[in-house]
């Protein structure tokens, strides 16, 4: 059993003292600012500030299938810096499932990746593992694998940290007793002789006791240390990976036995827990570093934005990487405090991106791409630059182009076009791509709805199709299907999941004077079309969304942007004036605003649209964002204000 009682481990004046001279923090006027979430849907943070001052980074990637690293010179730097990934696993047997909380240790010149794998035939046999590389580098050479870390019995195992102290390293890792008093998930702590192995006796410092370490399930787990102040702090994660998940922590002296049980206190109250007023919930699976100048401890975690999850918490990506500076009660013990709401982000460019090849960016789209950890924006790409080219040939006759962004939105690069295989009877080399929406099913694959012309042409009497297509990794398109719509004459589609199941698309009518139609659908591929659901003004580009209690639809008028709110996506009522008409003061922002997306994260939300900076009538064209407000009833849109942007996938 843990000593329950108070510990005298050093008095309140040397504590304090201690605290002091080690320059630690602790005053809230002298906290650092981190533009969290550092890293998005990267879940069991580890973060290490090593000798070449960079902080290096590894992390459980949403889809339990590999070990990456990254590495930045600022904790800020993390979520944009590219990730290497260094092992994947097995396509069978052992470490071939559930690859979870890895952590980069450097031992005796050497790296170790400790981490955790199930088995592909059995995932839940959940085991401790090793890789070893002897590079100075971590991202170069080669990491070999070590195997299991055994621990002296065979049962559930996980979360492995190490640390050294007084010329000795320790292993602290979680796992199921032998007995029906321990089945829980527990915390153990032994000696370490070599970097993949303990020897001597293995200690249990702490089991599933409070009710709040017992929600759902009964969980102690991912044990990380911090020592200071003459003291270890142990902290750990308690109960469901939910909104329940808590921090609780051991004490001990530092010169203590620590494979005495006896020799540690337990906190009887979490010290970090869901923060409502925050907006951060299940803060949890944290590790400790500083900050460059070793000044201020930094405790990094992770947590989401939201409450309520659909399905198992294991499988919601969105546990994002979190940091705050670490303060210091009188007595030397650690303040964490509440997590610390996400920060507004940084001001986004502006103009936030101009197409490198054609110069004629339109139309975006923003999704967030987890294959890569980058948010992708998807936009009509027209040859704004292109000579020779006669009336309208200029929108016609290309793909559509791809810019990413590694830092939540602030800033974009080109990617490329994305590959979409239409019919060779769809114009061939000469079909024009416009204006996609793109959706992800329930069974994580991509559907793209693409407005297709089949050809290159000076005139608008053509028909135009809506085509969806679905892909796997949002980069090759396949599986092209016309959707049977009103007439062979539409464009712009807007596709959003519909609460009670089923999926709903909004597209412009050209034959009806430019009328938004709508269409249902129970599962993506068989739609019904309902006819015309907006007619008193023609528009195109409707864009329909859900935020603060209403659903919306924004469209450009060419005139701004005309908004419409409904209680029920089915009848909408039009706000009195429009969005965007008055140009702006910004950069290439001087002119109306036209063919909107919108990105809800969190509570907030971001219109995304493009101009033509030259004025009505001229081809080159960029794309902007600003942030939406509202009352209730209208939405509103201050392009001049800087827009402070933390994209946040939800």
């Amino acid at each position: 059993m843990l000593a329950r009682s108070p510990v005298l481990l050093r008095s309140l004046a040397a504590a304090s003292l201690a605290m002091l001279a080690a320059g630690r923090a602790c005053a809230l006027d002298a906290d650092p600012a981190f533009n969290n979430p550092l890293v998005l849907q990267r879940a069991d943070p580890q973060v290490v500030l090593q000798d070449d001052g960079q902080y290096y980074f590894t992390a459980t990637v949403p889809e339990y299938d590999r070990i990456e690293l990254r590495r930045a010179r600022t904790l800020d730097g993390l979520g944009a810096a590219q990730p290497k990934v260094v092992w994947r696993k097995h396509a069978s047997g052992v470490m071939g499932a559930h690859i979870w909380a890895p952590e980069l240790h450097r031992i005796n010149g050497k790296w170790y990746i400790y981490f955790t794998a199930g088995r592909s035939d059995a995932i839940w046999d959940i085991r401790l593992y090793v890789l070893e590389n002897s590079s100075a580098d971590p991202f170069e050479g080669e990491w070999k694998e070590l195997g299991q870390l055994k621990t002296g019995w065979e049962s559930f195992a996980l979360d492995a940290t190490t640390f050294a102290l007084r010329g000795q390293r320790y292993l602290v890792w979680t796992q199921r007793g032998t007995t029906e008093q321990t089945k829980g998930t527990n915390i153990y702590i032994a000696k370490m002789d070599t970097p993949w192995s303990i020897t001597g006796p293995t200690a249990m410092l702490t089991k599933p006791e409070y009710p709040w370490e017992r929600v759902r399930f009964d969980v102690n787990e991912a044990p990380a240390v911090l020592v200071r102040n003459g003291r270890v702090f142990l902290t750990y994660s308690a109960s469901a990976t939910d909104a329940n998940y808590v921090l609780g922590m051991l004490t001990a002296r530092d010169d203590a036995n620590l494979l005495d049980p006896a020799a540690w206190t337990k906190s009887a109250e979490p010290v970090l827990r869901t923060s409502a007023a925050n907006g951060q919930y299940g803060p949890g699976h944290n590790s400790f570093t500083t900050t460059p100048d070793g000044k201020t401890d930094v405790i990094v975690y992770h947590a989401r934005n939201y409450r309520d999850i659909k399905g198992d918490s294991l499988y919601d990506p969105n546990r994002h990487t979190r940091a705050q500076a670490i303060h210091y009660r009188a007595d030397g013990t650690p303040d964490f405090g509440a997590p610390v709401a996400d920060a507004p982000g940084a001001v986004a460019a502006k103009p936030l991106f101009r197409d490198p090849v054609y110069d004629g960016a339109a139309d975006p789209v923003v999704v967030w791409n987890p294959a890569v950890g980058r948010w992708w924006m998807f936009y009509t790409n027209r040859r704004a630059n292109a000579a020779g080219l006669a009336d309208i040939a200029w929108v016609h006759g290309t793909r559509i182009g791809i810019a990413e962004s590694a830092d939540n939105g602030t800033s974009w690069r080109y990617v490329g076009t994305a590959n979409i295989e239409l019919p060779p009877d769809m114009g061939g080399a000469d079909v024009t791509h416009w204006a996609p929406d793109i959706v992800r099913a329930p069974d994580g694959t991509w559907h793209m709805f693409l407005t297709v012309v089949p050809g290159v042409f000076t005139d608008w009497k053509h028909p135009r199709y809506i085509y969806r297509l679905t892909s796997k990794d949002l980069l090759n398109w396949s599986g092209a299907q016309q959707l049977p719509l009103a007439v062979p004459k539409v464009i712009d589609a807007s596709v959003v999941r519909l609460p009670e199941g089923g999926w709903r698309m909004w597209y412009n009518n050209e034959a009806d004077k430019k009328s938004i139609y709508y269409a249902d659908s129970p599962d993506l591929v068989t739609w019904t079309d309902r006819g015309r659901t907006v007619g008193d003004q023609a528009g195109e580009g409707p864009k329909v969304f859900q935020w603060k209690g209403s659903w919306w639809m924004i469209t450009d008028v060419w005139q701004g942007l005309g908004v419409y709110r409904s209680s029920d996506a089915l009848s909408w009522k039009r706000q009195s004036d429009n969005l965007l008409q008055k140009p702006g003061k910004g950069e290439d922002d001087r002119v109306i605003g036209g063919h909107p997306d919108v990105v809800v994260s969190g509570d907030r939300a971001f219109l995304f649209y493009f101009t033509h900076p030259e004025g009505k009538g001229t081809r080159r064209s960029s794309i902007q964002v600003v942030e939406l407000t509202t009352d209730g009833q209208t939405l509103r849109a201050d392009r001049d204000a800087a827009t402070r942007i933390n994209l946040i996938p939800q």
